[in-house]
């Protein structure tokens, strides 16, 4: 029988409500898991909520709905044919299918009960803080675009963006060996960062980055990465790239954004990479990083919040009164 549960519900571009929905029971091969903590991927459900996430020409999603796609909580049952795990074991779970005739699904991340594939469902280390997995789908993010380009000890790169994308990008560069400039415009996130995430902060605002690219990466940077996600960020930070460097584009680039002049990388012989999405491979390679504490997840949540004060997390994310980082949900 279909059964209620809470979830974060978007109710429109501007309003969004911690509220009842309901979900199905599992098919065969689900998983039932209940949330202890959620992540909010601050820029995608920001694009999401506000219908500026959809690729071009298609329409956005449609209201209401449940934003997000990364929590960390415990199964509470198995559909038939689950295999190698079990009731009471603590997992990191990505979206939820709903059975709801009102709200629809979005990626359904951010809900109380979640129903989804044992695919999707990865059991994490015994005694692993809950809320260093609660952003695993955004880590590996950062992880995805870090571990694309070759990297040797003491290669220079450069990151523009202080967001957490940026910061678990450069974490993952350094954690492989780069020397990690990471350049944005927030002094409270690059304080974090320094401490954290890069072997050098630049706040734009206050410093040319052609002056630190002199300092820092003379012959020009092996590694030039984005996780801004537009034009104008490409094009400050492509220049300061050496011939036959590497490009990373780990940002999202929305319509109006999206369109580059070709040129800029044909002239340097840049290669380019453009990582996007998660692979359940690349989650587990993640996770053993932050098990290892080689990627830091819970030094980057400056909210903790409980659920029931979802609106005011989201209010941070849409509206920005105030500094913020990661914003995490607390269920329990």
């Amino acid at each position: 029988m279909p059964f209620k549960t809470r979830a974060v519900v978007a109710l429109s571009q501007e309003k969004v409500v911690l509220r009842q929905v309901t979900v199905p029971d599992p098919a065969p091969g689900e998983v039932v898991v209940r949330a202890e903590y959620s992540s909010i991927s601050t820029g995608t459900e920001r694009w999401v909520i506000t219908g500026q996430f959809h690729a071009p020409g298609a329409k956005p999603m449609p209201h209401p709905m449940v934003p997000g796609y990364q929590k960390a909580g415990v199964i509470e049952a198995l559909g038939a044919e689950v295999t190698g795990l079990h009731v009471g074991q603590r997992v990191f779970a990505t979206t939820s299918r709903m059975a709801d005739d009102e709200v629809l699904p979005g990626w359904g991340g951010h809900i109380e009960h979640s129903i989804l594939p044992q695919r999707e469902v990865i059991p994490l280390p015994e005694g692993l803080d809950p809320v260093k997995a609660s952003a695993l789908v955004l880590t590996q993010v950062g992880y995805n675009g870090g571990f694309r380009p070759p990297v040797k000890p003491g290669t220079p790169a450069l990151v523009i963006g202080d967001g957490l994308v940026g910061q678990w990008l450069a974490q993952a560069l350094r954690h492989r060996g780069a020397r990690v400039v990471l350049a944005g415009r927030r002094a409270d996130r690059l304080a974090i960062a320094a401490k954290w995430s890069a072997d050098v902060t630049v706040n734009v605002r206050e410093t040319p980055l052609e002056e630190v690219a002199k300092r820092e990466a003379p012959a020009g940077f092996d590694i030039v990465a984005d996780s801004v996600g537009t034009r104008a960020s490409l094009e400050q930070i492509i220049p300061l790239a050496h011939h036959e460097s590497h490009l990373v584009l780990n940002g999202y680039y929305r319509e109006g954004e999206n369109l580059l002049d070709i040129q800029l990388l044909h002239g340097r012989e840049i290669t380019t990479h453009a990582p996007a999405g998660w692979t359940r491979d690349r989650l587990i390679a993640t996770l053993d990083l932050v098990a290892k504490d080689a990627m830091h997840v819970r030094e980057l949540m400056t909210h903790i919040m409980p659920v029931e004060e979802a609106s005011e997390a989201y209010d941070l994310v849409l509206r920005k009164p105030s500094e913020f980082l990661g914003i995490c949900l607390k269920w329990q």
